[in-house]
Order: C-alpha cells, then structure tokens, then sequence
C-alpha cells in the first residue's frame, strides 16, 4: 500500500514537474528493474480475460503479500502471474462460480530473503493446504492451481497433499532431493551432497494436467535488448555462448550440465564468440545481440531462463537440453525460430552446421530470426499485446481443462438446498469463437 501511494505520488510530481528534469540536468528516474511493471503488481493495471469464458478465485496467502520486493528476478512469475489474476477480469470473489483457485505464493523470493528453509516451508505448505484452503476439497484440489517457478517444487510433501492439483511450472523435469536443502543451501563445498540427494524426478510434472511456463525476464533486460540488438543483415557472429560450465561452478558436474564444457570448445572457431560471463550485463546484451545462432545449454534444471533472454536479443536459440519442456508447445512452433539438437554431440558437427546455415541457407535463418520477433511476446510478462503474452497462453490452458475435466457437484444436495458447487458452463464446442481474440486459438 506505502509503495503504491509514493508511485502515485511520482506520477503527479513527473506530471506536474517532469519538463524541469532536462533543464536542470536532473537524470534520475524510476524507469529502472521492474518498474514498468508496477502499474499491475500495484493495482493500477487491470488485466482482460481476453475473451476467455472462465471465472478464477484468489486466495490470499501469508507468503504473496510483497509483491513489489519480490518482482525482480528470474523467478518474479511468481508474482506477476498471480497480480494478474487478481487485477483481471477473469477473477471472481464468488468461491460457488469459480472455475479454478489460484493459491499465490512467492515461494523462491521468501526462501531467499527470508531465509527459510525446506522443513519450515514444508510445515507452511502443509498447513495452508490442510486449514487455510477452504475450497480445496471440493474437488480433492483438482481445481487448485500452484506455481513454481524454479527447477524444484518449494513444497517437498507436495505428493502427500497436492498431486492432483493444477501446477504451472518452469520445469518439466522438477529436481527432487531426499534432503531439499541439499538443492537450497547448496555452496560449492557442498555440491557433492547435492549430486547424491537430488535427480530429476520423471514423475513429478504430469503432462496431462499442468503446463509449462516462461522463465521470468525483466522489462528493463528486455527494452535494453531489443534496443542493442541488430537486424539480421548486420549480425557478424555465427553463434555466441556467455556462461558458467563444471570447471567455474561444481554444481553443473552433478547436475549433468557438461554440455556447457563442451561449449567452451568452440571459443577458437571463426565468428563464434564464446567465455565467461560478462562482467557488465549489457555487455553481454550488446554481444548476443549481433549474433545469430545463441546457444542455450542445460543448467542445474533442464530448463534455463537463458532461453528466453536470448530472444529479447534477437537470437535465435540452439536449445541442447534434452528433456527440456518448452512453454505453449500446442501451439508456438518452436521449429521455426529454435534448433534442437542432442546434448551428448554438442560438438564440431553442430558448430559445422551452424557455419553452414549461415554461409548456404541464409534465406531460412532470415526466416528464422523474423519468427523469434514474432514469437517472443509470448514470454514477454509485460506484454500488453491482447493476442501474444503468457496470460493468453495459460488462461488458454485453463479453458481446455474446463471444458475437459469432469466436475463433481458436491456429496449430498437435496431440493432445499443446491449443490454447494454449480454445474460449470460446459456448452462450448471445441472450435466456438468466444469473443474477444479467442477465434484465432480454436481451443
């Protein structure tokens, strides 16, 4: 509420005040991190359903209540999926109509700045679902949605509790550890424990309830790239790879990452530009963005928020994680702006073949590139476009699983009381144009 009342107040005196900051040599200004996003995650934004025939119900939970600290970030989806619940016209503070619940919590900024830890999380999520749910067992928690925005779920009894629950998720193959603060409290001195209490858990994700989700970039990242960036006919770098590998950071060794050695071969070949990080980010930004091809390796998940900035970049991805799950893959053709090639021969066979696109196919990665501009605004957390953002993507999954999912009306009813939860509106067909932008997605 405070950081609400000063933005507005920054509003009025920029209002009011704002031709003086030139003239004065004045620089400064919020435009910085994640404040393009503020007019959502204050209220100030509200969002459409886009058309979309569903009714969505948001908890209130202890650990969603800073959304403004926790909004920067690679995991701030966590928040900017929930304040768009909150502030769309999807929402409904009519537990009988709702369709779905939202359960918000920012598990990865309060275990970070917090410092909690995995048996204090576990007792919280544990308690939220067994008292502080009160929806939840309506539908055994079919209808109840979690978010997680790392490469582990943040609820280590999560089977116990939630499994039929509705997760968005980064990842499709989730870390699993015998000992979760073998992932959370991991320090290079502790990477070995980490590789022999953790692995990725084949299970854990259910392809046929949830939904892979775009990492989070921030909206200062993305305008910079996109600003940095060259057009096609000026980029002079046949591929580029900027990162940590198992030589610099021992965790990648155990998580299976040593595709990012093997990167780390081509630094010598002809307009490839591979090392380290840069020490100045937009450095880094500067240089992807004059390349064509981006490599985008395994992490510690198989997912990599890497993917994405690239992007923003403007480069086009050579994905080499092999059992990566790639957001809205029903129906953003990855094949068009991506490659996908086997980790296990990240070697001079791929570096050939990108020297060889570039050289003999530069009609098709000219095609290639305009497809990553057209595509990305579909990872783009503060896209406005009322047609290409993540909220279409996931209120879209959302509308084939209600029409999908049988609903149960309740135990008992009789004619003096109705069924303490309403039959779902399920009359549309598969094909209907529901309004809005709706046609084109023929859910």
């Amino acid at each position: 509420r405070k950081a609400r009342q000063y933005y507005l107040l920054y509003r009025e005196l920029l209002g009011k005040f704002g031709h003086l900051r030139n003239s004065s040599g004045f620089t400064w200004n919020l435009h910085t991190h994640q404040s393009a996003g503020y007019p959502l995650i204050m209220g100030l934004q509200k969002s459409s359903c886009f058309g979309f025939d569903l009714k969505i119900y948001v908890y209130e939970t202890e650990f969603s209540a800073t959304p403004v600290i926790c909004s920067q970030g690679m995991f701030a989806d966590e928040v900017f999926v929930h304040q768009f619940m909150l502030h769309s016209s999807c929402r409904t503070e009519n537990p009988a109509e709702a369709d779905f619940f939202y359960v918000p919590i920012y598990a990865s900024c309060v275990m970070s700045k917090k410092n909690k830890y995995a048996p204090e999380m576990d007792a919280w999520y544990t308690k939220l679902v067994t008292e502080k749910l009160p929806y939840f067992d309506d539908q055994g928690g079919r209808d109840h949605i979690f978010l997680w925005s790392s490469e582990t779920y943040s609820f280590p009894s999560w089977s116990d509790y939630i499994a039929d629950s509705l997760f968005l998720s980064v990842e499709s193959v989730p870390i699993h550890c015998s000992d979760f603060d073998a992932f959370w409290n991991y320090t290079e001195e502790t990477a070995e424990e980490f590789g022999a209490k953790c692995h990725h858990c084949r299970w854990c994700f259910n392809g046929w309830k949830d939904l892979v989700i775009p990492g989070f970039v921030e909206q200062w990242s993305i305008e910079k790239m996109k600003y940095l960036e060259k057009p096609h006919s000026e980029r002079n770098y046949t591929a580029c790879y900027f990162g940590a590998d198992s030589d610099a950071l021992l965790i990648y060794q155990y998580a299976n990452a040593t595709v990012r050695n093997d990167l780390h071969n081509f630094s010598k070949r002809t307009n490839f530009s591979i090392g380290y990080r840069f020490k100045r980010i937009t450095d880094y930004f500067k240089r992807i963005g004059l390349c064509h091809f981006c490599f985008a390796p395994k992490g510690v998940g198989y997912w990599s928020n890497r993917l994405y900035e690239i992007l923003f970049a403007g480069c086009i991805p050579v994905i080499l994680s092999d059992d990566i799950g790639l957001p809205f893959g029903d129906f953003v053709d990855w094949g068009s702006f991506s490659l996908k090639w086997p980790m296990s021969e990240a070697g001079p066979a791929l570096a050939e073949h990108l020297e060889w696109l570039v050289a003999e196919r530069k009609d098709r990665v000219r095609h290639m590139h305009e497809a990553v501009l057209r595509n990305r605004c579909w990872f783009d957390y503060n896209s406005q476009n009322p047609s290409c953002s993540p909220y279409v993507g996931i209120l879209r999954y959302l509308q084939r699983k209600k029409l999908a999912t049988p609903w149960s009306q309740g135990r008992t009813w009789d004619f003096a009381s109705a069924p303490a939860r309403s039959p779902r509106n399920r009359t549309m067909s598969m094909g209907e144009n529901h309004g809005g932008t709706m046609g084109a997605w023929e859910i």
